[in-house]
């Protein structure tokens, strides 16, 4: 048996996901990816410590985290404004930044340390020095589904409970909480909800959205192809459908 459960949050402060940098003009993400949800909601219980070597790094997520000893997923969560997944303008701000080297007040100079010696070096062109950085304003609510075979893992979470979310720890807390249901087995045609997939699965509908796209992964929803196996789950009064694919 699968089972799922729609959880409501809002954001206590300013957050920011980078989306994209237009030299040094920022831009935040409206969603957040189903891994950085896992890291957040599960309180990061089932990291697994280890090196990082940055020439070598697979970006593997389940080599960073054991996610057999706490089975749990989320779909990617999506803010909301009046039922619009784009927030508009006036929800979204944007802050100057100006970076002073800490060793001495320059923005021309780097220092680097080599076999235990202090070396200055010019400023690398690549590094802004100044710019902005957008955020979206607090109190803002972000929509994501729950799914586990274990129920008692998603009847732990409750109302008011709060998370460390995103680089910038920004805490959000939880407003609003389904029931837990149960999934049933189905085939034919799914018209799903939004999810977080490789960008080769594409393929696998027959009439898409995109909302977003990296060179990981596709935030995409949709109508599959003719006779596929899925999983409808009714949760407010809402189909949750979710095609096998996205087990895979």
């Amino acid at each position: 048996m699968l089972y799922a459960r729609a959880i409501t949050l809002r954001n206590c402060g300013r957050f920011t996901v980078v989306a994209s940098d237009f030299g040094s003009d920022y831009r935040t993400q409206t969603h957040v990816t189903s891994e950085a949800l896992y890291a957040s909601l599960t309180r990061g219980a089932t990291w697994k410590p280890h090196l990082i070597d940055l020439k070598n790094d697979s970006y593997a997520f389940t080599e960073t985290y054991d996610i057999p000893k706490m089975p749990i997923w989320f779909l990617p969560a999506l803010f909301l404004v009046n039922g619009s997944y784009r927030l508009p303008d006036d929800h979204l701000d944007s802050n100057a930044f100006n970076v002073v080297n800490e060793f001495y007040p320059s923005t021309s100079k780097c220092f680097a340390f080599k076999k235990g010696n202090l070396e200055e070096k010019p400023r690398p062109y690549h590094v802004p020095t100044y710019g902005t950085i957008q955020a979206i304003k607090p109190d803002h609510r972000l929509v994501t589904y729950a799914f586990s075979l274990r129920k008692e893992l998603l009847e732990g979470f409750a109302d008011g409970q709060t998370f460390i979310l995103g680089k910038k720890r920004t805490m959000f807390q939880i407003v609003e909480l389904s029931e837990v249901v149960e999934g049933l087995w189905k085939n034919g045609i799914c018209g799903t909800s939004w999810l977080e997939l490789p960008p080769n699965y594409g393929s696998k509908f027959q009439q898409l959205q995109i909302l977003s796209a990296t060179m990981r992964y596709i935030i995409v929803k949709g109508l599959t192809k003719d006779n596929a196996t899925y999983i409808e789950f009714m949760i407010d009064s809402k189909s949750i459908c979710m095609p096998d694919f996205y087990w895979e």
